[in-house]
C-alpha cells in the first residue's frame, strides 16, 4: 500500500517541482549570467590585445617603410576599440543601486527586472565592440603583413663617352610614378648653369631613362618621386663624373 501512494516518476524529475526549481535558477542567472559572460569577454579581448601588440611592433619594426599616414592609422585604431571593447566588458559586472521597499514583493521584482535589463543592454553593447574589434584586428594584422612592399628602387648615371656635356641617367622606381630628374653640380658655383632638371614618367616597367644637358664636372644626379600608395615623397641620389 506504501508503494501505491509515491508519486509517479515522472512527477519526479519533470514534473512542476523540477520546473519550478528550473525557473528559480534562470531568474537567478539572469544577472549573474551576463556578468559570467562579460569576464569572458574580458579575457578575450585581453587574449586579442596581447596578439595584436606583439604583431603591431612587428609590423612597425620590419614594416614602416609600406605604411603611409592612412595605412598607419588604421593599424592603430584596433588599439583603441580594444581598450574601449574592454572597458565595455568589464562595465558589465559594475554594482547596480536600485531603491525598493524589501516589503513588497512587486517592488523587489520591478527592481530585480530593470538590474537584470541593464546587464543584459551592458553585454549585447559589449559583445558588439568586442566583435568590431574582433574585425579590426584581422584587417589590422592583414594590412600590416599582406601589404605589398616597396618597390625595387635603383639609380645609375655616367658621363655620356660621346659628350661629356651629357649624363646618361636610368632609374627603377614605381610603375607609370612621376620622376623628377636633377643633376647638381658639385663644385660650380649655385646659378642656374650649375643645374639641370627634367621630369619624367616610368614605363609599366618601372624603367626611366633620361638623357640630361650639365656642365662638365662632377654632378649629383636626383631621382625624386612620391609613392602613389603611401603617399609618401620619395628620393635617392647617385654621384657621378668624380
Amino acid at each position: 500500500m506504501a508503494d501505491d501512494k509515491r508519486p509517479p516518476l515522472a512527477d519526479i524529475v519533470v514534473g512542476d517541482r523540477f520546473w519550478l526549481a528550473y525557473a528559480q535558477e534562470a531568474v537567478r542567472g539572469a544577472v549573474k549570467a551576463p556578468e559570467a559572460r562579460a569576464a569572458q569577454l574580458a579575457a578575450t579581448i585581453a587574449w586579442f590585445w596581447t596578439v595584436y601588440s606583439a604583431a603591431g611592433v612587428l609590423a612597425i619594426a620590419f614594416g614602416a617603410d609600406r605604411l603611409g599616414t592612412p595605412l598607419a592609422a588604421l593599424v592603430a585604431v584596433p588599439s583603441a576599440i580594444l581598450i574601449f571593447a574592454y572597458w565595455k566588458a568589464s562595465n558589465v559586472g559594475r554594482p547596480l543601486l536600485f531603491t525598493f521597499d524589501p516589503r513588497v514583493p512587486a517592488d523587489i521584482k520591478d527592481a530585480f527586472t530593470e538590474a537584470a535589463a541593464l546587464k543584459q543592454a551592458s553585454l549585447k553593447s559589449a559583445e558588439l565592440w568586442t566583435g568590431i574589434a574582433a574585425v579590426l584586428v584581422v584587417v589590422g594584422l592583414a594590412v600590416a603583413f599582406l601589404l605589398p612592399g616597396p618597390s625595387t628602387t635603383a639609380l645609375s648615371a655616367r658621363v655620356d663617352p660621346v659628350d661629356k656635356g651629357q649624363l646618361l641617367i636610368a632609374a627603377e622606381v614605381p610603375s607609370h610614378a612621376a620622376v623628377t630628374f636633377t643633376a647638381m653640380a658639385a663644385s660650380a658655383p649655385a646659378g642656374p648653369s650649375s643645374a639641370a632638371s627634367v621630369l619624367v614618367q616610368a614605363n609599366g616597367d618601372g624603367k626611366a631613362n633620361v638623357v640630361l644637358k650639365v656642365m662638365p664636372g662632377a654632378h649629383r644626379v636626383t631621382a625624386a618621386w612620391t609613392d602613389d600608395k603611401s603617399k609618401i615623397d620619395r628620393a635617392m641620389s647617385v654621384e657621378v663624373g668624380k
